[in-house]
């Protein structure tokens, strides 16, 4: 089995992202727990390892088609000092997922590439609900939602 080179850049871009949003993730729960706010850290722990199950399907998928290993640059991305700044800056990585599992899947469809349709359908899914509940957070702390 072999994937159409697109196909594979966007699995690749899945990765990275999915790898990135779970450091990103993890350093936020550090955060939260520095603000006292230990529930919601174990959320973001929670959160980390949604991500990085995420990282593990789009990296499954590479091997199946036969792309093989690849060596995963993380972004770097923004943390936050407060409550607010943390769900905002988590709302922009989940939006960023869901632009690009978006595009990903209509590429699939596009292609009548199934398997890997199904699998960006799945997890744009997950991102689009992790992302209403950062913004139901969002509105409950009175913050604009920016997008």
């Amino acid at each position: 089995m072999s994937g159409h080179p697109r196909i594979v850049a966007y699995l690749q871009r899945a990765v990275s992202h999915e790898f990135s949003a779970a450091q990103q993730f993890t350093l936020q729960a550090v955060q939260a727990e520095c603000l006292g706010l230990g529930s919601f850290a174990d959320e973001l722990r929670a959160g980390a390892l949604d991500e990085l199950r995420h990282a593990e399907a789009f990296s499954r998928r590479l091997h199946e088609i036969g792309a093989g290993s690849l060596s995963v640059k993380t972004v770097v991305l923004p943390v936050g000092r407060t409550l607010v700044d943390l769900l905002r800056f988590g709302l922009a990585t989940e939006a960023d997922a869901m632009r690009l599992y978006a595009e990903a899947l209509r590429f699939c469809e596009g292609r009548a590439d199934a398997g890997n349709a199904e699998l960006f359908a799945r997890i744009h899914g997950d991102e689009v609900q992790h992302y209403q509940e950062l913004e139901r957070r969002l509105r409950e702390h009175g913050a604009d939602i920016k997008h």
